[in-house]
């Protein structure tokens, strides 16, 4: 068996590329403190809980008093309850119901048209007609009278700045 310098020159230089990058790896490791010895001191840190434990812990107190003695036979003595007198509440106030708010008018004297907003919805009316639970029985100049159930409303303009 004779040895061919062609036949291990290839091994050996993928032997000594190997060990280059080796070296290179553990230099660059080294020099980022992540392979070889540490020589770090380790300084225990407070507790972060230790602020929080301080303000749940029951504030000191003087000697518990105990209401009976456990080893002995018999009932305990009974709590004192005192009764605090109901006070009454007061009674709601009643409600206004709710009413359309007259928005404009429109003024033609062959057919007047206004504009209601009723549950925040802006309704077009003229007169003799209905809208919701409303009729619309006349329209003026400046007001709307509406029926509803039986009962009449008069809604006005509102005034320029109200």
């Amino acid at each position: 068996m004779r040895l061919d310098l062609a036949r291990l020159l290839g091994p050996l230089v993928a032997a000594l590329v190997l060990v280059f990058i080796l070296q290179q790896t553990l230099g660059a490791l080294r020099a980022a403190g992540v392979w070889g010895q540490r020589h770090t001191t380790v300084v225990p840190q407070a507790s972060p809980f230790t602020r929080i434990e301080g303000l749940l812990e029951p504030a000191p107190s003087g000697p518990a008093t105990l209401s009976r003695d456990p080893f002995a036979f018999g009932r305990a003595p009974a709590p004192v309850v005192t009764y605090k007198p109901a006070t009454p509440r007061p009674a709601p106030l009643p409600v206004a119901p709710a009413r359309p708010v007259l928005t404009s008018i429109v003024w033609l004297d062959a057919s007047p048209s206004a504009t209601l907003r009723w549950n925040g919805r802006d309704y077009p009316v003229q007169t003799n007609t209905l809208f919701d639970e409303f009729q619309v029985q006349s329209i003026t100049r400046n007001q709307v009278t509406l029926s509803r159930g039986g009962e009449t409303l008069v809604l006005q303009l509102p005034k320029k700045g109200d």
